[in-house]
């Protein structure tokens, strides 16, 4: 390879630093999961880079911040809560959760969503992006996004819908 093909690192990194541990954390909550992460996806970008070039870093970054995160949640979060409370029935009644506490539920709700699903939801609810933006960023239709978009949501209502009645008994 010739240097000029090698990307200029430390200006990716600073130009899209920010994002990457702001996607992280708005998913997992955790300022130490959120900058492990960052790093885990500059590295993995990095790895990327080598094996082919990249056609668009914002896109491959924030949809690997995206991946990452939600990994990381399923992967931990997920087994602590499940372990933590060894089933369902201990949340408290809907209208009574805190603000951590519903987000905390709400974390562990998108991770369970299919990957596609999951990280539409994310990039348009914590990132604001337009659904042409995220199209852009996953490299898939503008369709596509609102189609995913739509099914996360209607999964996410049932799993309300599911909660909200098992507290009401």
């Amino acid at each position: 390879m010739t240097g000029e093909e090698q990307p200029n690192w430390a200006q990716i990194v600073n130009r899209h630093g920010k994002r990457v541990f702001r996607i992280a954390n708005r998913i997992l909550g955790s300022v130490h999961d959120a900058e492990d992460v960052s790093q885990e996806v500059f590295t993995e970008a990095y790895r990327m880079h080598q094996a082919g070039p990249v056609q668009s870093w914002t896109g491959l970054l924030v949809r690997l911040a995206t991946l990452r995160a939600i990994d990381r949640l399923r992967g931990t979060r997920l087994a602590k809560e499940l372990h933590d409370n060894d089933h369902v029935s201990t949340i408290e009644p809907f209208d009574e959760l805190t603000a951590r506490e519903l987000a905390q539920w709400l974390r562990a709700a998108i991770a369970r969503l299919p990957d596609q699903q999951a990280t539409v939801f994310a990039l348009v609810h914590f990132e604001h992006l337009s659904r042409d933006e995220v199209a852009s960023s996953l490299d898939i239709s503008p369709e596509s996004v609102s189609t995913a978009l739509y099914k996360a949501r209607q999964r996410l209502i049932l799993q309300i819908s599911v909660l909200n009645e098992g507290n009401s008994q």
